[in-house]
């Protein structure tokens, strides 16, 4: 029977329907791959998950949105995270869904080094897709958003313009107390040395934090304990806890100008002002 802190631990006991939203991940992503120009499983590194999927934008000189897809570091891939691709490309950015390997082949500091190798990768190579080094922004969801805060914490990453992370975990200690850690393996202290909570922040212009509603006490925890240690850093930074949203269904609105969270994040995308 799972302990109280392996389900709050667990973003599916508090989502109202975490199926349909991954169903919709992945029936979103291979509609943009069959309607839009795309560039499939284009290598970034040396390692079998350093993959790519690249969406150009049409333009020379494009913005643009790279997403690294949750799953607890151990499930989900770049064929479920193309789901943003078709509304990025609409409002004029290059979209980029990035893969990095899982555990337990992979451990979280070889994840870490995948994310900061693809960025390294899009701002070296993105100008022969048409993109824009100067104008990159990033967002990831759950273990996506955790992997990017490490990622730009790193000097030796490209700075970024904007980071909008979703639904994030900030704070590894208690991990290795819980179910997600029989893949990743963490003792208490590697999970304290891969906790953004103590890293130093982002290199970005700004930061957007939000998660759903309907996400565990943990979850919100998290987000606000990574909102005062970023605010304290002096990096600008807007934290939002979306109505009517969950930790599955959030990331579907993602540059989707019909909702409130999606006009909100193309806003930080410098693509449309938000009106709600």
């Amino acid at each position: 029977m799972p302990s109280d802190l392996d389900t709050e631990y667990s973003p599916s006991s508090v989502a109202r329907h975490p199926r349909r939203s991954l169903r919709l991940y992945r029936e979103r992503g291979a509609a943009a791959r069959d309607r839009l120009r795309v560039e499939e499983s284009v290598p970034y590194g040396d390692e079998p998950g350093e993959r790519c999927h690249l969406f150009p934008a049409g333009a020379s000189g494009s913005p643009a949105l790279v997403f690294v897809h949750g799953g607890h570091w151990q499930e989900s891939g770049i064929d479920d995270a193309c789901f943003a691709a078709e509304n990025a490309v609409r409002h004029g950015l290059a979209y980029v869904a990035v893969g990095y390997g899982l555990a337990p082949e992979r451990t979280l500091p070889d994840m870490i080094a995948s994310v900061e190798r693809a960025l390294v990768w899009i701002a070296d190579r993105g100008p022969s897709f048409g993109i824009d080094p100067d104008r990159m922004y990033v967002a990831g969801s759950s273990a996506g958003a955790h992997l990017l805060a490490c990622a730009l914490a790193d000097p030796a990453t490209p700075r970024v313009r904007g980071a909008l992370l979703l639904s994030g975990l900030y704070d590894l200690t208690e991990i290795p107390e819980t179910y997600v850690n029989d893949a990743l393996g963490l003792t208490r202290e590697t999970a304290r040395d891969y906790s953004p909570l103590w890293m130093p922040a982002p290199r970005c212009d700004a930061v957007l934090l939000a998660a759903g509603r309907y996400e565990t006490r943990t979850y919100l925890r998290q987000q606000r304990a990574y909102e005062a240690r970023l605010a304290g850093s002096d990096l600008p930074v807007v934290s939002q806890v979306v109505p009517d949203r969950d930790h599955f269904d959030l990331p579907l609105d993602l540059a989707d100008s019909e909702t409130g969270f999606g006009r909100l994040s193309l806003d930080r995308l410098g693509r449309v002002t938000p009106t709600s």
